[in-house]
């Protein structure tokens, strides 16, 4: 059998002590010396101990020393006895070992179940738990936890979730051991214990809402009922978390419209957003004035784009444009297709209208509008407006052609750029678009005659070579 080396150094010990003991032997006929078979039941139990751990073995070894006959007696019989034996002796059933006291079977139940033997893991935890105070509740706390751990390693997930659930339900369980249980249930898709398990830890650390593992309990809970489908009792729970006067935790909001879109019930939770969208100083100001205005707090930016996407899913077209023109009017691209989409009236599609406008003049949004021309009606009749009005703004027109090549066919795009060329003669970079037009056409001859209106001084090494290739096809 291999033995460690801290398992060595721990016999080691115990057999120093023990050589002490027969040493005694030979001292005056006054002093008790012990009998040959209680040296060897010392010997026996110091195997045994020493597979415990350390922090267990060595004061279990100190005592082992000079314990008296009967209780060494009592010791050799247990270690004899086979393991779900061992464990209804220092739990449940009257034996002599139970006598010795609530210290030796903390350490003995350890050391059997540091010895690994076979057994029946769901009757064990049922001993354990019901073993009163023979057992401290951080002794049965481990040890049902080390029943687990097998359970797991032997791939009996609800075993192991059973037996956690009943760890759980101690006042001493660790946060650890919920998280343990969760992944267990989330394996076996059986969520009621996990949840239980939940339910109390949340309930005993409410009066602390600064701890920590009190967000990270309710995050776990809701992400284990999504998981398992119970998606309108999710729901359900984190609206029963938003009571009161807004403002709302931001956490406990993200929680809530997650849980109300997979409920797709969002409707239950416009209210809310509502309250705590009120409480932000941007949602005073006019949509017209939140463009030209300082920047937005982004959590209201989010909150409102939240309830714009459940109007828009749930409720009449014209309470989404209302959430998405606020949108727009803050500078957030995604915003604009769903306005462009909802302007179903006429004073709608002025308002998406001048949204455009407003949007095509920032750096923000500009790119977006440009996009959107290439297939929306409505911005493309807003960018057709303003190319207009602005026929030297070099920039927004480059800016439009080279938004356009991308749904462009094969051929046209040589014409968007010849199109530029003449509103903006001999603009290098239109030349070098138009160069590559004519070459992804296969045109050679195009491509060199455009080269040719280049200024020679921007010329690189590149364009000549590619020059004198254009020339021998």
């Amino acid at each position: 059998m291999k033995v460690t080396r801290r398992t060595a150094g721990l016999l080691l010990l115990l057999y120093a002590t023990l050589a002490g003991v027969w040493v005694w032997r030979f001292a005056p006929a006054t002093v008790a010396l012990p009998a040959p078979e209680d040296v060897d039941r010392q010997a026996k139990m110091a195997a045994y101990l020493a597979k415990a751990p350390k922090d267990t073995a060595m004061p279990a070894l100190i005592r082992l020393v000079r314990m008296p006959e009967d209780q060494l007696q009592a010791l050799s019989a247990w270690v004899d006895q086979p393991p779900l034996t061992k464990v209804r002796q220092l739990t449940v059933q009257p034996a002599p070992v139970a006598k010795l006291g609530p210290e030796w079977g903390e350490s003995l139940l350890q050391t059997l179940l540091a010895h690994n033997h076979p057994m029946d893991l769901m009757e064990a935890h049922l001993m354990i738990a019901a073993s009163g105070d023979r057992l401290r509740d951080e002794a049965r706390q481990d040890a049902l936890e080390s029943l687990a751990r097998r359970a797991l390693s032997q791939g009996d997930a609800a075993d192991a979730a059973t037996i956690l659930g009943r760890a759980c339900e101690l006042p001493t369980a660790t946060w650890e051991t919920v998280q343990q249980l969760c992944l267990a249930c989330r394996s076996t898709r059986r969520p009621a214990p996990a949840l239980h398990a939940l339910t109390t830890w949340i309930n005993r650390r409410s009066a602390s809402p600064n701890d920590p593992t009190l967000e990270q309990a309710r995050d776990l809970e809701l992400e284990l009922m999504l998981d398992t489908d119970l998606t309108a009792e999710a729901l359900s729970l984190q609206l029963s978390h938003l009571t009161g006067q807004a403002p709302y935790p931001e956490r406990a909001l993200d929680r809530a419209f997650l849980a109300a879109r997979r409920a797709h019930q969002g409707s239950r939770l416009l209210a809310i957003l509502e309250r705590h969208l009120q409480t932000f100083p941007e949602h005073s100001v006019p949509a017209t004035k939140l463009a030209s205005g300082s920047p937005v707090n982004p959590d209201y930016l989010r909150w409102l784009s939240a309830h714009a996407t459940i109007c828009d899913e749930e409720q009449p077209g014209s309470t989404a444009f209302a959430g998405y023109l606020r949108l727009a009017a803050a500078r957030v691209p995604t915003a604009l297709n769903r306005l462009c989409a909802l302007a179903s009236t006429a004073p709608m599609k002025a308002e998406a209208e001048q949204a455009l406008a407003t949007a095509l003049l920032q750096a923000d949004t500009q790119l977006t509008v440009l996009q959107l021309a290439q297939t929306v009606p409505l911005a493309k009749k807003v960018l057709a407006v303003r190319l207009r009005a602005a026929p030297a703004d070099r920039a927004l027109h480059y800016a439009a052609a080279l938004a356009a090549t991308v749904s462009q066919t094969p051929g046209s795009t040589a014409i968007l750029w010849q199109d530029f060329l003449r509103r903006f003669p001999r603009d290098v970079a239109a030349l070098r678009r138009l160069i590559q037009a004519h070459v992804d056409d296969r045109q050679p001859s195009l491509a060199l005659r455009a080269y040719a209106a280049l200024p020679v001084k921007s010329l690189t090494d590149d364009d000549r070579r590619q020059q004198e290739l254009l020339r021998q096809l």
